[in-house]
């Protein structure tokens, strides 16, 4: 057999996943779209609507696709339908950087399918190409095609069983649709390109391994960026220390100043997501010195539980962040992998699961030295069970391989120490794996739905087959051929009846639909925000109807988290509460433009807001909907007087002031610093006449133009979230936007008429952008020269 499979076994790889994967997911075939949108029809607005009450499909949480990145998707393709680039989030919390938050992956490549096709299609598209990347990568890194010789060496049979187990593992399963399975998918190409950088220790493997520490960065999540960038060190260490046997010359210093040449390559290419999030990172107040700790050992069980079905699990386990399993024949068959000829890649994959899955059970050495590893310390790491699925499928195809190739050469039972040193490790596992299922089993807990499949006996069924599967080759009762053939097949049998309908599948006109409540909150002509009370509906549905409110569910900035909370609001939660409104200051809700209340009469919002009718005045009401206007409403843009400016340095004596029941913000700003509006006090003031209040003439998705006369100097207020890279000018003359009221926008402006626009120009993002430029040229140029250099080399020369 060869070391290094021919390429074909890539687009089989690609055939087989993409073919289970439209088995799987079905349902998109007739234009159905992975989606939970009962969700969102579960809420008090579409009570209208939706019909006659029908059951819910029973899933895990997935709150946060309707919360966060459904609409973060659909306000990409919107805001580049109407030709802008969307770097503001206008829609959620008082204004939020979109740029900025990594979550977002403006500029992940995959991501591009929004910016060309509706979001209902690109959503659905995306599902079917991350599955296929995440089986083509795990087979390419099981065959390790890019090396010159031996590589890591799973046979045809062995890369299959890879490509299947990783893509339809319990952790990539969980994780579809969200930015931590589009950073963790390419950890297989950064080993891939360590490996193809010891082997050929040139400047196109210098590009390709930077293109693949750079991809989980843009991708959007940092935790999971950071697990991609700590294995695939570990990686590159583990093979400076221990060479493959086959280079004769390892090349060890040339061989670590590359890697460190593609680790700066990499921060260049993912410089214009890493600058921009840098910065907003900063802008959070969060720490990473505090540990997240670990999940219960007892939630190893993930591992042999195939429910995936609930949150939690039938067998105890949360439900999508603890989710991993990889099939029992993986469990069973990955003992063999040290047996495997190149056993040193294999010692190191048996390490590297071993550590994640102790680093993510807060056990053992790993876990004691993560604690002392700064960065690492502070995120979820519990989320390492991704790169445990990735390494238990390596050991797959390679046990799987070890097997085959000990098969061609006794073709009756195998004799000799290895064979009797696996097997009782591989019977180990099994047992091991049967009692936690039978313990499962006794447990009794099963799903309403779709129990045939999750239920944990269904568990016990695969292991006895897996289990019979590897007796019977041992046996000398199958050829290889057929071994490797049944293995795929068991292998794609146990996952993908373990993933089926892990998603529900929705028509497109049912996401998001139409309801009288929004429809009369949409038809408001000023921009004016919106929130709903005691959880009238979820967070960030606004964005989905043009609508703009000053909560929503995402990592929100700090400043706009202290100026919430008096009204309720915590971060990642849902709207405002009804008690804090009442019992809060009167004028903050005026101060930050919120117009409307959404409350309902499911719960006491719709009766509190309405024994205030000085307060709140009831406009719209919908079966249990109500719908009231705030009487004192200050609009998005107002001038005070700059004789009303108070000067307060410190932070949270600002905050103090602006939560203060007295503070009137039509007729008291304030400022950090009387140089703030010393630009203010210059010229007369105007006759002694009513100005006219400011007027919002144009507003974009990340600028507003306001005209303003000002009786005298004043500042004006802009109640929007104040972020760094917001500048304003005032009749075409640029000045930094000041923050004011504790953490709004605002200029100050001299008596007169005046022409003011708010504009949001990230400097770190231009930064960001030029390095990434720069960085894709000399990527390119990498890649390339080899390439020119070698067919100079090959052209034939004429004779004279």
């Amino acid at each position: 057999m060869k070391a290094v499979l021919r390429w074909r076994v890539l687009p089989c790889a690609a055939l087989l996943v993409g073919c289970l994967t439209l088995v799987r997911d079905w349902p998109v075939l007739f234009g159905r779209v992975p989606l939970p949108a009962e969700i969102v029809a579960s809420f008090p607005p579409w009570e209208s609507v939706r019909g006659p009450d029908r059951q819910p499909p029973a899933h895990a949480e997935m709150g946060d696709l309707v919360t966060e990145l459904y609409p973060w998707k659909a306000y990409t393709r919107a805001a580049v339908s109407g030709g802008s680039l969307p770097l503001w989030n206008p829609h959620i919390l008082l204004g939020a950087p979109f740029v900025g938050d990594p979550q977002t992956g403006l500029f992940y490549p995959l991501n591009l399918v929004y910016y060309a096709l509706p979001t209902p299609l690109a959503w659905t598209l995306s599902f079917l190409l991350r599955t296929i990347l995440a089986g083509v990568l795990a087979a390419a890194l099981a065959t390790t095609l890019g090396a010159s010789r031996a590589g890591l060496g799973a046979s045809r049979a062995g890369a299959l069983t890879a490509a299947v187990t990783f893509a339809f593992c319990g952790w990539v399963t969980a994780f579809q649709a969200r930015p931590h399975l589009d950073s963790v998918v390419w950890l297989p190409l950064a080993l891939i390109g360590v490996d193809r950088l010891q082997r050929r220790l040139d400047a196109s493997s210098v590009a390709l391994t930077a293109a693949a520490f750079a991809l989980p960065v843009l991708a959007g999540q940092p935790e999971s960026a950071a697990h991609v960038t700590l294995a695939g060190g570990l990686f590159f260490v583990y093979r400076l220390a221990l060479p493959p046997a086959d280079l004769k010359r390892p090349g060890r210093v040339r061989f670590g100043a590359l890697f460190l040449a593609s680790g700066l390559l990499a921060l260049g290419l993912a410089a214009v997501q890493m600058l921009p999030a840098l910065e907003f990172i900063g802008e959070l107040g969060r720490t990473v010195s505090a540990s997240w700790g670990g999940k219960p050992l007892r939630e190893i069980v993930t591992f042999v539980s195939r429910d995936l079905g609930a949150n939690p699990s039938s067998a105890g386990v949360e439900i999508p962040e603890c989710s991993a399993y990889a099939g029992m024949l993986a469990l069973l068959i990955a003992p063999f992998a040290v047996f495997h000829r190149n056993r040193r890649d294999a010692i190191f994959f048996a390490l590297l699961a071993a550590a994640a899955v102790s680093i993510a059970y807060g056990v053992g050495p790993a876990y004691a030295l993560s604690l002392r590893v700064p960065v690492l310390k502070g995120i979820p790491n519990w989320r390492l069970l991704g790169v445990a699925d990735l390494a238990l499928a390596v050991l797959a195809a390679l046990g799987l391989s070890a097997v085959e190739a000990g098969l061609r050469e006794r073709r009756r039972a195998p004799e000799g120490w290895w064979w009797l040193a696996a097997g009782p490790a591989s019977l180990a596992a099994a047992a091991v794996a049967f009692m936690v299922t039978l313990g499962v089993v006794r447990a009794g807990r099963t799903l309403p739905t779709l129990h045939a499949l999750r239920q944990p006996l269904s568990s016990a069924a695969f292991l006895i087959a897996a289990a019979a599967l590897l007796a019977l080759a041992l046996g000398g009762r199958l050829r290889p051929s057929v071994f490797g053939a049944l293995a795929v097949a068991l292998c794609a049998a146990d996952l993908v009846s373990t993933s089926y309908r892990f998603f529900p599948f929705v028509r497109p006109a049912e996401i998001f639909p139409a309801a009288p409540t929004f429809d009369f909150l949409s038809r408001d002509p000023e921009p004016n925000r919106v929130a709903a009370v005691d959880v009238a509906y979820g967070s960030s549905f606004e964005t989905m109807y043009g609508l703009e409110s000053p909560t929503g569910f995402t990592v929100t900035l700090r400043r706009t988290v202290d100026l919430l909370a008096p009204l309720g609001f915590q971060e990642s939660a849902t709207g405002l509460t009804s008690d804090s409104i009442l019992a809060g200051p009167r004028r903050l809700l005026d101060l930050l433009n919120v117009k409307y209340l959404v409350a309902t009469t499911w719960n006491r919002g719709a009766s509190a807001l309405a024994s205030r009718p000085d307060r709140f005045r009831l406009v719209f009401s919908d079966a249990s909907v109500r719908v009231f206007e705030n009487r004192t409403v200050l609009p998005r843009a107002f001038l005070v007087p700059a004789s009303g400016a108070r000067v307060i340095s410190d932070e949270s004596a600002q905050l103090a002031r602006v939560s203060d029941a007295a503070f009137e913000p039509a007729a008291e700003v304030v400022v950090g610093s009387a140089a703030d509006i010393g630009g203010s006090s210059g010229g007369a003031p105007a006759a002694d006449r009513q100005a006219a209040p400011p007027r919002v003439l144009e507003r974009g998705i990340q600028s507003i133009r306001v005209r303003v006369d000002a009786p005298q100097a004043g500042v004006l207020v802009l109640s929007q979230a104040y972020y760094p890279g917001w500048v304003a000018a005032v009749d075409g003359r640029e000045t930094p936007a000041l923050r004011v009221d504790f953490g709004l926008a605002g200029v100050a402006v001299a008596p007169g008429p005046h022409e003011v626009l708010f504009r949001y120009a990230p400097r770190y993002l231009r930064i960001g952008a030029m390095l990434t430029i720069a960085s894709l040229i000399c990527a390119a140029a990498c890649w390339l020269a080899p390439r020119r250099i070698s067919s100079r080399r090959e052209r034939p020369t004429t004779s004279a």
